[in-house]
C-alpha cells in the first residue's frame, strides 16, 4: 500500500529507468546494512553510506490507534449500542478474531515474501521498480512492515490540531524521496527487532484504511459485508485486501469500483493459489463469486440514536464539559472521537419506549397555531440515574423545523441548549420545605385570599425587600379566606403561599432550591429575586433538575445529582472516572417526610387526583401552571423513581386552555393544559411495572401536623449520607387520602 488515498502514476521510460538506478542504490545500502558488521566493508563511500543509515532514527513510537467510541443503553440485562462516534471507524481486534483467509490475502496481495525476508526487501524494491517501468503495478516495493510504518506516520499526522499541520505532516509521510524511504526502512528494521512478524501483521490489519472513514479489517468486514473478520470467506477477504492498494478507487460502496476491485481481488486469489495458500477448487469458486457487498453503516452521532437522540446528546455534552474526560475541551472532544471508549449509560430502553409512546399519544410534534413543546424525564430515587428522557420533537443535530430540534427541553443550556421554562406551582416545593425547616407546621392557618401585597412585607437576605407591590391571584375566589398550609398545597392556592413567604426569607427559599440542584437553566448563578418566584413565576428551570429535587424528597432528604453515565471503559478494560451523583443529606429526614405528607394530598384529592396509577403504588408530587396556562407541569414520584412532565410554549404565548389536543382521562378534559396528566400517568405506570415502589409511607412526626410552631431540626444539623441512598425506615402509614372540606377542583386547574 503506497498511501491511504494515492496510487502510482507512470512517468516516462527515462524517469522510470532513473528510478531503477535510485532503487538499486538504496537496495545496496540496505543489503550492506543488513549484514554489517558480519562482513567487512571496503571503500569510503560504502562506509559513509552505512554510517549515515545507521544514524537515522529507528525507535518508532506507536501510539494507541484511533478507535470508535460507543454509547450503550440498557435493555433488560443487555447493553445495546445506541450511537457511536469516531474520526476513524475502527475496532482493534486480536489474532483470535482474524480468519486465516485474511492473513493469506494480505500476504498475497501486499507482500508475498513477508515471512521470508526481513523488515525491508531490497530485491522486491528492484522488482517493483522494473515493473513500474514496464507499466505493471500489481505489487509495490514496500514490505508490510514498511507500510505499517507509513500508516503509523499518517495516523500521527491526522491527529494534529490544525488542517495546515495535518497536510504538512501527511505530505512528509507519503513523500517519495530517497531520504524518506531510507528513514522508513530504518524504522521498519527497528520495528522488527522489537515486535514479531505476527504482531506487525496484526498491527497492519488494524491500522490499514479501507476507504472513507473505515479503518481496520474488523470495521471493514462489518461495513462492507455485515460480518466479522473471523467469518470472511476467501473471496471476501481478497476483495477487502484489494481495497488497501488504492482505497478511493477500489472501495466497494461505490458501484463504479466493483469491476476494478474484482480484477484486483482475482489477482490476489491467483497469488494465493500459486503460493498454495488455497486449493485450485477454492480459487475456482472464489473467482466465480460475483461481488455483492452488503453495505452496513455504523451508527454515527446522536442522529442514529432514534428516540434516544436527546439523551445521547445529553451524554455527549456531559463528556465534552466534564474534566473527568479530559483537561481541556479539545482533549475531551478527541477522546470522544478516537479513544475507543465504551460508555455505559443509565437509560432504560424499555421505559424510554413507553415514555416516547406517551408523548406521541398526547402531544403533537407541531401545531399550526403556536410553537408547542413537551418533554418528560425520569430519575431513579437514591441514585440520580436518568431512566428516560423524551420530548415531542424528533432529534436533529441541524434542527430548525417544526417537528425536529437539537434543543433538549429537559436539560439546561449547558447540557441541552435550553433556557428552561417557568415551573409554575411545582416550585412551591421549596417554599413548603423552607416553611417546615423554619419551624412552621402543615395545619397552620394562613390567608389564602388573592390580593396585592406591599413589597415591604417580605424579607430577602435578612433585609426588607425593596420593589413593586405583588398582585397575587388565585384561580377562583372560592379559594379566598383562611386556609391551612396542607389544604393550600393540595389545591395550590397562590394567596396562601404568598402568606407563607411573608413569614420566610426569600433568599432562604432560593438557596434551598439551589441546594437541591434547581438553578436558572440559562446558567445565571445569582439571579435577581422577584416576589412571584415563590410560586414559580420567575426564571426558567430545567425539568431534569426539578426531577432531582422531587427525588430528594422521596429519598427522605438525600439529594443525588441527576447522572446519565454509569461507567466508561477503555479498550484495555480499565475505567475512566465518571461524574458522581454525590448523594448527600440536604433536607432533614423528618422534614422530608412531612413535606411528602403534604404533597400526597395533591395526588389524593388535589390537582393531580387523576394522575394516580392503578397499581397501588404510593405517589406524591405537585402540579404547576403559569398564568394563562402558557406552561404546565406535573412533577410526581414513587419511592423508586421520579417523573417530571412539561407541556407548554416554546417561544410563543398561546394559552393551552384554548388549544384542543384530544381526550385525556387523567386530566378530565381535552384542552392542552391537561395533557401532562396523561403523559405522566402512562410513564409512571411503566416505571412502576419495571421497578415497583412502596404502597405506603412513614407517618410524619406529630409536631409538623399541629397548628403552631414545631421544634424542627435545621438542614445544618442533619447527618450526611456516605452511600447512594439514605437510611429509609420501613413505610408505616399512609398519608391522608381525603382532605378537609373544600371545593371540588375543576377539571382544568389553573393554579397547579
Amino acid at each position: 500500500m503506497r498511501s491511504r488515498d494515492s496510487r502510482p502514476v507512470p512517468g516516462s521510460r527515462a524517469s522510470a529507468l532513473l528510478g531503477i538506478v535510485a532503487v538499486a542504490i538504496i537496495a545496496g545500502v540496505l543489503v550492506a546494512a543488513s549484514v554489517t558488521p558480519a562482513v567487512a566493508l571496503t571503500g569510503t563511500a560504502a562506509k559513509q553510506s552505512i554510517t549515515f543509515f545507521q544514524q537515522l532514527p529507528s525507535d518508532l513510537a506507536i501510539k494507541p490507534l484511533d478507535q470508535k467510541t460507543r454509547i450503550y443503553a440498557k435493555d433488560g440485562s443487555k447493553n445495546v449500542e445506541i450511537a457511536s462516534f469516531y474520526a476513524e471507524n475502527r475496532q482493534v481486534i486480536g489474532w483470535s478474531q482474524v480468519s486465516r483467509t485474511v492473513e493469506n490475502a494480505t500476504v498475497a496481495g501486499e507482500d508475498v515474501r513477508y515471512w521470508q525476508h526481513g523488515a525491508v526487501d531490497p530485491f522486491g524494491m528492484v522488482r517493483a521498480a522494473i515493473g513500474d517501468a514496464l507499466g505493471h503495478h500489481l505489487q509495490g516495493a514496500s514490505t508490510i512492515t514498511q507500510q505499517y510504518v507509513k500508516n503509523v506516520c499518517v495516523q500521527e499526522a491526522e491527529s494534529l490540531p490544525t488542517a495546515a499541520a495535518v497536510k504538512k505532516a501527511y505530505n512528509a509521510c507519503v513523500d517519495t524521496s530517497i531520504a524518506r524511504k531510507l528513514t522508513e526502512a530504518r524504522y521498519a528494521i527497528g520495528l522488527e527487532k522489537k515486535y514479531t512478524k505476527q504482531q506487525i501483521l496484526l498491527g497492519y490489519l488494524n491500522i490499514a484504511g479501507f476507504g472513507g472513514r473505515v479503518y481496520g479489517i474488523e470495521s471493514a468486514a462489518h461495513y462492507y459485508y455485515d460480518t466479522t473478520a473471523a467469518k470472511l470467506t476467501v473471496a471476501q477477504a481478497a476483495s477487502l485486501i484489494a481495497i488497501v492498494n488504492y482505497p478511493e478507487a477500489l472501495r466497494l460502496d461505490v458501484p463504479g469500483n466493483i469491476a476494478a476491485n474484482t480484477a484486483r481481488r482475482n489477482y490476489i486469489l491467483n497469488v494465493e493459489r500459486k503460493q498454495h495458500m488455497i486449493s485450485a477448487a477454492q480459487y475456482t469458486a472464489a473467482v466465480a463469486t460475483k461481488e455483492t457487498p452488503h453495505i452496513t453503516t455504523s451508527k454515527s452521532g446522536c442522529n442514529a440514536a432514534g428516540d434516544a437522540g436527546f439523551f445521547c446528546r445529553y451524554v455527549v455534552n456531559t463528556i465534552l464539559s466534564d474534566p473527568h474526560f479530559g483537561k481541556t475541551y479539545q482533549d475531551r472532544y478527541d477522546n470522544l472521537q478516537t479513544a475507543g471508549w465504551r460508555i455505559y449509560t443509565t437509560l432504560n430502553l424499555k421505559v424510554q419506549q413507553a415514555a416516547q409512546h406517551a408523548e406521541n399519544t398526547y402531544i403533537p410534534k407541531s401545531s399550526p397555531t403556536f410553537q408547542i413543546g413537551s418533554s418528560a424525564v425520569s430519575v431513579q430515587v437514591g441514585t440520580g440515574r436518568i431512566l428516560d428522557m423524551v420530548q415531542n420533537k424528533d432529534y436533529s443535530e441541524v434542527g430548525g423545523s417544526k417537528t425536529s430540534t437539537a434543543v433538549n427541553y429537559n436539560a439546561n443550556h449547558a447540557l441541552g441548549d435550553s433556557n428552561g421554562f417557568q415551573p409554575g406551582s411545582t416550585y412551591k416545593l421549596f417554599t413548603l420545605l423552607d416553611w417546615l425547616e423554619t419551624g412552621h407546621t402543615l395545619n397552620t392557618t394562613v390567608n389564602g385570599t388573592g390580593r396585592t401585597i406591599p413589597a415591604s412585607h417580605f424579607t430577602a437576605c435578612g433585609k426588607t425587600y425593596f420593589g413593586n407591590p405583588w398582585s397575587v391571584h388565585n384561580d377562583s375566589s372560592i379559594y379566598n379566606g383562611k386556609t391551612s398550609v396542607l389544604r393550600a398545597t393540595a389545591y395550590s392556592i397562590n394567596g396562601a403561599f404568598a402568606s407563607m413567604a411573608e413569614q420566610l426569607d426569600l433568599c432562604d427559599i432560593q438557596n434551598l432550591a439551589f441546594k437541591l440542584g434547581v438553578y436558572p437553566a440559562d446558567g445565571e448563578t445569582q439571579p435577581a429575586i422577584y416576589l412571584p418566584f415563590v410560586i414559580g413565576g420567575s426564571y426558567g428551570v430545567s425539568p431534569v433538575s426539578m426531577a432531582g429535587a422531587y427525588a430528594a424528597v422521596a429519598n427522605q432528604g438525600v439529594f443525588c445529582s441527576p447522572i446519565a453515565i454509569d461507567s466508561v471503559v477503555r479498550p484495555d478494560g480499565s475505567h475512566v472516572g465518571v461524574p458522581s451523583a454525590d448523594c448527600h443529606q440536604v433536607i432533614p429526614q423528618p422534614i422530608a417526610i412531612a413535606a411528602e405528607y403534604a404533597l400526597r394530598t395533591v395526588f389524593s384529592y388535589g390537582t393531580a387526583a387523576g394522575d394516580n396509577t392503578p397499581d397501588g403504588i404510593y405517589e406524591f408530587g405537585k402540579t404547576g401552571t403559569t398564568d394563562n396556562a402558557i406552561q404546565t407541569w406535573t412533577d410526581g414520584t414513587s419511592s423508586k423513581d421520579t417523573t417530571v412532565v412539561w407541556v407548554g410554549n416554546n417561544g410563543t404565548q398561546q394559552s393551552l386552555f384554548n388549544v384542543q389536543l384530544g381526550d385525556c382521562p387523567a386530566g378530565g378534559g381535552t384542552n392542552g393544559s391537561v395533557q401532562r396528566h396523561c403523559v405522566y400517568k402512562d410513564i409512571q405506570e411503566a416505571l412502576n411495572k419495571e421497578y415497583g415502589g412502596a404502597s405506603s409511607w412513614p407517618a410524619p412526626d406529630p409536631q409538623y401536623l399541629g397548628s403552631g410552631k414545631s421544634t424542627s431540626p435545621t438542614s445544618g444539623t442533619s447527618n450526611s449520607s456516605n452511600g447512594s441512598t439514605s437510611p429509609t425506615p420501613a413505610p408505616t402509614s399512609t398519608a391522608p387520602t381525603a382532605g378537609p372540606p373544600s371545593p371540588t377542583p375543576t377539571a382544568t386547574p389553573t393554579h397547579g
